[in-house]
């Protein structure tokens, strides 16, 4: 089963920079804001769902939860590096991966996120996790691990391919056993 949203907490302090962030960096996606409640929530959609979220540390979406409070957030220093920052903020921020159809999406996304602000944290190529596949990196204003990835491996093109060629091959036999009945009853 998918998932189906992501929320990522905020604070009062970092809420409009996350906001403008996530705005800038998500549209080569096809995101668009869905619903805010200026500094407590914003929801952002690619599809006709709101996927993913971001929350404040103030009253919640959920009027049952009351008021809650949440640590302060540390913002990153653009001047530092993704590792001098995950060094000064801590180690402990959310991976957050979003999936794309091509390379060029990620290279466009990447371009985007880094100039909306995001500290790079592995420029676009393909990893050696496994064959195809390809992602960018960057840390958001308050250091969490943003990905975008193509994952199209040789073996996953195949299958996407196999009910076209299995359908081929099918209607290839078919015409091969048409062929020879016509030829056995001297239709041809």
């Amino acid at each position: 089963m998918p998932i189906g949203h992501v929320s990522l907490p905020t604070t009062p302090s970092t809420y409009k920079p996350m906001r403008d962030f996530y705005l800038a960096a998500l549209k080569p996606l096809g995101y668009t804001a869905y619903f805010e409640k200026e500094g407590v929530f914003l929801g952002l959609q690619r599809n006709r769902d709101p996927d993913f979220w971001l929350h404040g540390g103030s009253a919640g979406s959920n009027p049952s939860e009351g008021e809650r409070k949440l640590e302060e957030m540390t913002l990153v220093d653009p001047k530092l590096t993704a590792e001098e920052n995950r060094k000064r903020i801590g180690q402990g921020r959310t991976h957050v991966a979003f999936s794309v159809a091509g390379r060029g999406e990620v290279e466009g996304w990447y371009r985007a996120a880094v100039k909306a602000g995001g500290i790079p944290n592995g420029e676009p190529g393909e990893r050696d996790y496994v064959k195809g596949y390809y992602a960018a990196f960057v840390l958001d204003p308050v250091g969490n691990n943003i990905e975008v990835v193509c994952f199209n491996p040789w073996w996953m093109k195949l299958l996407n391919a196999a009910p076209g060629v299995a359908i081929a091959v099918a209607g290839a036999v078919a015409g091969q056993v048409a062929l020879g009945y016509a030829k056995g009853a001297g239709w041809i």
